[in-house]
């Protein structure tokens, strides 16, 4: 358990983190000495912004890799519950082994963080030189290698770190007797989630709730009422992500009776609620990725709503067709930018998705093998294990769907505001259609991998006590 290999996961996680933050801090550079080598002057300010856009993505970007390196940590640790309780049988305390883990968590974040900065430098490195060959970027020398390199990589590796001395606290619930069960029960986390974490969601998404409601206040009166909102949804959602066995079970049980006449649906169903904590893990991180998408998507298709109708309008007969669909074509390139950075922060969430759900195959061949001893079939076992992922992607793209579009709503609405009127959820076709395909298709090859692989080992093989 203190081996990289078993934490080839979290590794994928950081690395993925600082390529992102390496591409953000990298890009302002060029883009200022472009627009210097054109003549302009005084660049000063722009890469002053460019620099904190860019922070503020690689800020995201972290906030979703601790939550699902933190995520993937505890279910790698419930996997190995026998293993930990026997060496807790034989004299190891909760405390060391949790450092151990502990100090795995900073070696993996170096090494992901250092893989990640090669790539990062690299592609970087490629899309300049290919820019530059098709003219659009003028033949000047540009810094691929600037010493705020190491910001991103120094914040991926406190950040996995601090993840795993988060995840890791599942150590100390373990328990030497554990190791003579010939089978690993759900813990109490997984089944429930403690008082004190109820006490903090709750109170943080009710924090969050007042700033946001603050904002809709005050927005008539003050564009500033977007920053009281901004912070509501940074907390609230925080309280939605560490009240996830409060959030979900009930989303998952909702979509768990879709189709539940049939034996094998009912079953995965059911398995998906036998340990609603961690199923939740497994969903949080792509609920956190929906709703990044939807936000931006939502707050961009309301502002240019509101500024078609404001144009459209305009009785002065200076509004031709050509300006409105230049003006639609704009927030559709600015669109799809914004999607294609907050697009990576989904990336890193359906990474731990994948991680999990692989994770959680994995785990129970013992399960498997005894619902083929019992009659079942290959085909209904993978049915089964595949209708599961499923239920559990469509349940977090839903509540993302939701959250996204509130969100959205709420920043357009406080952003807009001033100008007198009220404004309604504009929620883009196309952006719907990619995440539910993308879900879909990443339930599956989720699935299926770990599923071939365990149903390769005989059922009694399977059954077998290590």
């Amino acid at each position: 358990m203190t081996g990289l290999r078993a934490f080839a996961p979290t590794v994928l996680v950081a690395a993925l983190g600082t390529t992102f933050g390496s591409a953000l801090v990298i890009a302002p550079g060029i883009v200022t000495e472009a627009l210097g080598a054109a003549g302009l002057d005084d660049l000063a300010p722009v890469q002053a912004i460019l620099s904190v856009i860019g922070w503020l993505f690689l800020g995201i970007a972290l906030y979703v890799g601790a939550i699902v390196t933190a995520n993937t940590c505890a279910t790698l640790i419930a996997g190995q519950t026998r293993v930990i309780a026997l060496q807790r049988l034989v004299g190891a305390t909760g405390a060391a082994l949790r450092r151990r883990i502990t100090r795995t968590g900073l070696l993996v974040g170096l090494v992901g963080g250092a893989l990640g900065t090669l790539v990062g430098t690299g592609l970087s490195a490629v899309f300049v030189t290919v820019l530059r060959g098709s003219g659009f970027l003028p033949d000047t020398r540009y810094t691929l290698v600037p010493w705020e390199l190491a910001l991103p990589l120094v914040a991926v590796v406190l950040a996995t770190w601090g993840a795993f001395a988060s995840g890791s606290r599942r150590v100390l619930t373990v328990t030497p007797l554990q190791a003579l069960s010939s089978t690993v029960e759900p813990s109490h986390d997984d089944l429930r989630s403690g008082a004190a974490r109820r006490v903090w969601a709750i109170l943080l998404i009710a924090g969050g709730a007042v700033l946001m409601l603050l904002g809709l206040v005050i927005s008539p009166v003050s564009v500033l009422a977007v920053l009281p909102a901004m912070l509501g949804g940074f907390v609230s959602f925080t309280g939605v992500a560490v009240g996830a066995t409060i959030v979900m079970p009930p989303v998952l049980q909702l979509i768990g009776r879709i189709g539940s006449r049939d034996p094998v649906v009912l079953l995965a169903g059911r398995n998906a609620m036998r340990a609603p904590g961690r199923t939740s893990r497994a969903t949080i991180g792509l609920v956190i990725g929906v709703t990044l998408l939807v936000t931006f998507a939502v707050a961009f298709g309301i502002m240019q709503h509101v500024l078609e109708a404001q144009t459209a309008a305009m009785d002065d007969g200076s509004v031709t067709p050509a300006m409105l669909q230049e003006q639609r074509d704009f927030f559709a390139q600015v669109n799809a930018v914004v999607s294609v950075i907050v697009g990576f922060s989904a990336v890193i969430a359906a990474v731990g998705v994948v991680n999990a759900l692989a994770l959680s195959v994995l785990q129970r061949r013992r399960e498997l093998g005894l619902l083929r001893v019992l009659g079942l079939t290959g085909a209904q076992v993978r049915r089964m294990i595949v209708t599961e992922a499923v239920q559990m992607v469509v349940a977090a793209v839903v509540t993302g769907l939701a959250l996204g579009t509130l969100y959205g709503w709420v920043g357009g609405q406080t952003i807009l505001g001033s100008l007198g009127s009220v404004v309604t959820p504009v929620l883009p076709l196309p952006t719907v259609a990619v995440v539910v395909v993308g879900a879909l298709v990443l339930a599956v090859v989720a699935t299926v991998a770990p599923v071939r692989r365990a149903m390769r080992v005989p059922p009694t093989e399977a059954l077998a006590v290590d």
